[in-house]
């Protein structure tokens, strides 16, 4: 009989574990792909692309108590979508406060047409809220949410604006 080193062995051990799961794998995905048909779901790993999607980024001016925040909307769906007016949300504990942004520079621009691809971006200064109610300095996080015309929501994550 023949002496194999322990590493030839481990080698062929865990080649053959790496075979099997890619097998295993491929014909997982075509067992699904058979028992729903021939246009059934694949496994797959990219974004799927739905007709009406829009994606709102926040950045701040500085890492706590910033004065101006950018507001990037992007739309990543297929096709054009119609967005309202953004509602900016102040949040600390359990209390919110809203704002509808009614007009920039004053000149009402909303709803606001982003096609395929295109983004829309907006600075806004918080120490106008600020001069308006002095209890939003208190506020920890911030939000905003825009609707389209047919009632579909896009919230954006939720940044710190103080540590407590």
């Amino acid at each position: 009989m023949m002496d194999v080193s322990p590493f030839v062995l481990t080698l062929v051990k865990w080649s053959l574990i790496t075979i099997v799961l890619v097998v295993g794998l491929f014909v997982l995905n075509r067992t699904r792909t058979f028992a729903k048909g021939t246009n059934g779901k694949k496994l797959s790993f990219n974004k799927k692309r739905v007709p009406y999607d829009a994606e709102i980024v926040l950045d701040k001016s500085q890492r706590y108590n910033p004065s101006i925040i950018g507001l990037t909307v992007s739309n990543t769906g297929t096709k054009e979508i119609d967005l309202s007016a953004p509602v900016i949300i102040f949040r600390r504990w359990f209390s919110k406060r809203k704002f509808k942004v009614l007009k920039v520079e004053h000149s009402e621009i909303y709803p606001i047409l982003l096609g395929p691809g295109k983004i829309y971006e907006l600075d806004i200064s918080l120490d106008q809220f600020y001069e308006a109610v002095p209890e939003l300095q208190l506020a920890c996080r911030m939000s905003i949410e825009m609707k389209d015309q047919n009632g579909k929501r896009f919230k954006s994550q939720t940044i710190r604006l103080k540590l407590f």
